[in-house]
């Protein structure tokens, strides 16, 4: 697995080599040197996004979007490996339970507002209100000036990473306001939002930070990847995230790509409430019958990381590669749990699958033939995205699922603590009281190689109960029309429209 794993990263690195996100892209077409300010980028999304409050919305591509809008403290930087100063100018780690931050001169709102300390205590309390996680272990804090200390219940080395939470203007949110009329300190402002259609995003030209360089972002709703490719192709989009074989529809020297991975695990997800998942046997038995490096070669490409964990692998220093080879692919060994756990001959169940996303379509059918081997029938339900979130993620009525579930921060806590037994959004309805234990005990460790271990342990546990199945980090290539340029890096499910610009 280590030569693999580490085979897949050397492969990604190769490529952002030549396409690197912040550079011209090899393969694109030839233009004149240089950067132009202003101008209009219309980016094509295939989920519509329908709440922009930071503290409540759950899914992943309003997350990438409101990136651009909201700020927190802190903000993570392009590799992930630190914290840097935001709204706040200076951060100090007084111990292993105190954090003192000190907010920047400045920094305005997009309605004009300077941010105050009222804003930003008004910011914490909503998040601890909305229960973000972390924000659990704020014991109190205390504000001197334009300082504010947080002290915590337990000692967590790891706090900063929460601390990206958005600030927003006291008062802003009191009744859900943040949802479609968003407000933050952001290089983008929130201008409009028509459902079903688009949102409009406007330069902030008070930023404190280096500013954007394009005037507008429209972010256009279109209904599934092959619209998305038409409307590129027709000139009237001027990006979009690929997946599969849509890059290879594109006429080399039509668009510039960059290429890297999602930030995001996809997963065969199992209730496991309901039967046959509620037997630790069954879900064994299915994790042994995927062959997560067919469903790379035939979905992907090839260009995922093959993953045993809901840790990203950009997330290295906590990833547990190891367990990317605990099942290893066994139809002989599958059959033999199911008939141990009383199905000698099989047994069927659904996936239901967001339509939206192609390659969860596509994984899913390589799937399908994958899992008849050891005798599993499994069934396609295509479901659009609203009732997916609602039948699935909300009201768990469902067996399984296909999904890619990423994380809020830059911290390997944000990718497990969904599976702790009563966290909110464990909607497979994991429960175990040995994960539980792992897991506290390594959001308490004061020692940051301690905690690494414990982490590591941690994902072990989840594969030896084999919670679900995961499968990869998919690849994503962004494609950008050939007048455009610059995608930075992040180790989030985030796009940086700050960092795009025309080409002169």
């Amino acid at each position: 697995m280590k030569k693999r794993f580490a085979a897949a990263v050397l492969a990604v690195l190769m490529t952002a080599s030549l396409t690197a996100c912040g550079g011209k892209s090899a393969g694109s077409s030839d233009a004149a040197a240089g950067t132009g300010e202003g101008g209009t980028f219309i980016y094509g999304l295939s989920t519509e996004i329908n709440n922009f409050d930071p503290f409540t919305s759950t899914t992943a591509d309003a997350k990438s979007i409101y990136y651009n809008i909201y700020e927190g403290l802190v903000k993570v930087n392009e590799d992930g490996s630190e914290f840097l100063p935001a709204v706040a100018s200076e951060v100090t780690r007084d111990s292993d339970s105190a954090y003192t931050f000190t907010l920047r001169d400045g920094v305005k709102f997009h309605n004009g507002q300077d941010v105050t300390m009222e804003d930003v205590t008004y910011s914490i309390d909503l998040a601890i209100k909305s229960k973000i996680n972390g924000f659990d272990n704020i014991k109190d804090y205390s504000v001197d000036g334009n300082k504010i200390t947080i002290n915590l219940n337990t000692p967590d080395i790891g706090f900063l990473a929460y601390m990206v939470q958005a600030i927003v203007p006291a008062g802003s949110d009191d009744n859900g306001e943040l949802a479609l009329q968003p407000v933050g300190t952001g290089p983008y402002a929130f201008s409009d939002y028509e459902v079903q259609d688009h949102v409009t995003l406007v330069k902030n030209n008070d930023y404190w930070g280096e500013p954007a360089h394009l005037d507008e972002v429209e972010v256009r709703f279109l209904a599934d990847q092959t619209e998305l490719l038409t409307a590129f192709q027709a000139g009237s989009i001027d990006g979009f995230s690929a997946y599969g074989g849509i890059v290879s529809q594109l006429e080399e020297g039509t668009y510039n790509p960059y290429y890297s991975n999602s930030n995001a695990v996809q997963v065969l997800a199992l209730n496991n409430a309901v039967k046959p998942f509620d037997d630790v046997r069954v879900r064994q038995a299915v994790a042994y019958a995927v062959d997560a490096d067919e469903v790379n070669e035939l979905v992907n490409y090839g260009h995922a990381v093959i993953v045993g964990t809901p840790v990203i692998p950009g997330l290295a220093r906590y990833c547990n590669t190891e367990t990317a080879d605990d099942y290893a692919v066994d139809t002989a060994k599958a059959k033999t749990l199911l008939e141990e756990a009383g199905y000698k001959d099989g047994f069927s169940f659904t996936v239901k699958v967001p339509s939206v996303y192609p390659v969860h379509v596509d994984s899913a059918q390589v799937m399908v033939n994958q899992l008849a081997k050891a005798g599993i029938t499994m069934n396609i339900e295509q479901v659009d995205w609203a009732t997916w979130l609602d039948s699935v993620y909300t009201n768990r009525d469902y067996e399984a699922t296909i999904i890619s579930l990423d994380g809020a921060t830059a911290y390997p806590a944000a990718y497990l603590s969904r599976y702790q037994s009563d966290a909110g959004n464990n909607f497979i309805n994991y429960k175990s009281d040995a994960f539980d234990a792992k897991y506290k005990e390594a959001t308490t460790a004061t020692d940051e190689d301690v905690q690494t271990g414990l982490f590591m342990e941690a994902q072990q546990i989840l594969s030896d109960e084999c919670c679900s199945v995961f499968i990869e980090d998919i690849s994503t290539v962004r494609v950008w029309a050939p007048s455009f340029e610059g995608c930075a890096d992040s180790p989030l499910y985030a796009i940086d429209f700050a960092s795009v610009s025309k080409v002169q």
